[in-house]
């Protein structure tokens, strides 16, 4: 079973007690969640309008992601940012556990956000911005934002870092060739 102490408004509620909470854009979650942020660069040697371009891309982005098994845009979502995943996520012994979620996107001047929603109450945040680098190239960075149970952080965290490290790399070696 899964506590929670809802955020409602400007009010966190907690039995019969009402507390202010400084943030009016406060997110509910549970207590047992934590929020973890993570953050990697990759230099690309590739002009940023380049690398931008690919960022913009988004059905290709999911798709560079080592773990996803497939992904389709939403039929329902004529702009093409909100694309159903399906991705296989390793455990331990080999044994994997497939889950479906829903990606949606937008599109930055120098990058992209991501926002997914997937099971066990899990929320992450992607920013990817790009930025050309004075000595020539692209650097790339994602910063994430994770919440999840607590029990469950460390799993997710250690996936995160290694199938996007894969990813830019993958990124990286494509824009690369290209240039």
């Amino acid at each position: 079973m899964r506590f929670h102490f809802v955020l409602a408004g400007a009010f966190a509620i907690s039995s019969a007690l009402a507390l202010p909470v400084h943030s009016p854009a406060a997110v509910a979650r549970g207590i047992f969640d934590k929020v973890s942020t993570i953050t990697s660069t990759k230099h690309i040697n590739a002009p940023v309008e380049t690398v931008i371009a690919a960022l913009h891309d988004f059905q290709r982005m999911i798709n560079l992601n080592p773990l996803v098994s497939s992904s389709e845009v939403d039929p329902s979502d004529p702009s093409g940012k909100t694309i159903k995943v399906s991705d296989k996520l390793p455990l331990f012994l080999g044994i994997n556990i497939p889950t479906t979620y829903t990606a949606k996107f937008e599109a930055v001047p120098d990058g992209m956000n991501t926002d997914n929603a997937v099971a066990a109450g899990v929320k992450l945040h992607n920013e990817w911005r790009a930025v050309a680098n004075p000595s020539g190239g692209t650097d790339l960075t994602e910063t994430d934002t994770l919440t999840a149970n607590f029990l469950l952080s460390g799993i997710i965290t250690k996936q995160l870092q290694t199938s996007h490290n894969q990813l830019m790399d993958t990124l990286a070696a494509q824009l690369e060739k290209a240039a």
